[in-house]
């Protein structure tokens, strides 16, 4: 059994055999999640006290479950025992970064964490493989590529670097880099997750490699249903000039969801391309009843033209400027 376990919950035979199973599995799941888990000081059996420890596993739980702001207060308690700790410093900042309930301070704050993190330990990948992330979401995505590289060559190397150099590139169009570094990334992590996917699939889609995306998109489709990955199977299509086949999956879209707007405007669009000019309409039509817009509007107007229907088109346009 990993010392940590054993750190938290001891040799009791309070403890029974199902709970440390129990516990075993949360703390792999724990590692794959995030991995300072597996590097912390505390993990490693240094603890001062069971009490940093336990509290240690409650805040990475805490995080498991999407709860950063209350794991923050945990981690920011041990920190405050182990000003020093560079593992702890950037467990506190992952938990700021991701803590939506502060949007506005938490990348600082969690940039102050990461840098102090280097200036006690400048071999921590981690740290950098998180700075970058920062630098990131302002779209400073040069700086996030160099801080992602950093990770990947220091003595102590984060691979995660490889996911958040592929973003970084993949926003600065190098989209070739972005695809080899998923990939490369996708071999080497334990357990691939759902957005990992999504990701590669994403690149392969900006490389114009719509067969493997669509692939992608599809399997992941099989596995959970989600709208935002039917609107990227689309586009694959339509990509592909395969706009029957995208009305179809979208007919799929709409019956899941009929109160998607969105879904009647894209299909829309689909029928017009088409010259299916009635069929257009109707969607427009249904979009309007759902979500009243001057585009769709303008574009049912354009389609009544098409139709030789001037007299609703020049209605639509008048009631366009209402609005």
């Amino acid at each position: 059994m990993p010392k940590f376990i054993d750190t938290i919950y001891g040799s009791s035979q309070l403890a029974s055999s199902i709970e440390r199973k129990s516990l075993q599995i949360l703390f792999c799941t724990l590692a794959v999640l995030f991995s300072l888990s597996s590097q912390i000081s505390l993990a490693s059996g240094r603890a001062d006290n069971v009490r940093d420890s336990r509290d240690f596993a409650e805040a990475l739980r805490l995080e498991a479950l999407g709860h950063y702001d209350a794991a923050a207060r945990i981690f920011r308690e041990i920190q405050r025992k182990r000003p020093n700790d560079a593992y702890v410093l950037s467990a506190l900042g992952n938990a700021y970064m991701n803590n939506y309930n502060d949007v506005a301070n938490g990348v600082d704050k969690a940039e102050k964490c990461f840098l102090r993190a280097l200036q006690l330990d400048p071999e921590l990948g981690q740290a950098y493989a998180r700075l970058a992330e920062c630098y990131d979401s302002r779209g400073d995505f040069k700086t996030g590529v160099k801080m992602a590289t950093k990770a990947l060559t220091v003595k102590k190397p984060d691979y995660d670097g490889l996911r958040e150099r592929a973003g970084a590139y993949s926003n600065l169009k190098r989209d070739k880099e972005a695809l080899a570094d998923i990939e490369e990334f996708l071999k080497r992590v334990q357990k691939v997750e759902r957005k990992h996917l999504v990701q590669r699939a994403t690149i392969l889609e900006n490389n114009k490699l719509y067969e493997r995306a669509l692939a992608e998109y599809r399997r992941l489709l099989k596995i959970k249903y989600e709208d935002q990955i039917v609107y990227r199977e689309v586009a694959c299509l339509q990509a592909m000039n395969k706009n029957e086949e995208a009305i179809k999956t979208l007919d799929g879209l709409i019956a899941h969801n009929k109160q998607d707007d969105a879904g009647y405007l894209n299909r829309a669009r689909l029928y017009v391309k088409i010259g299916k000019y009635k069929e257009a309409v109707a969607d427009f039509s249904k979009v309007l009843e759902l979500q009243p817009s001057t585009i769709a509007l303008k574009e049912r107007a354009a389609a009544y033209e098409k139709m030789g229907r001037k007299d609703l088109a020049q209605k639509d346009l008048i009631e366009a400027t209402r609005l």
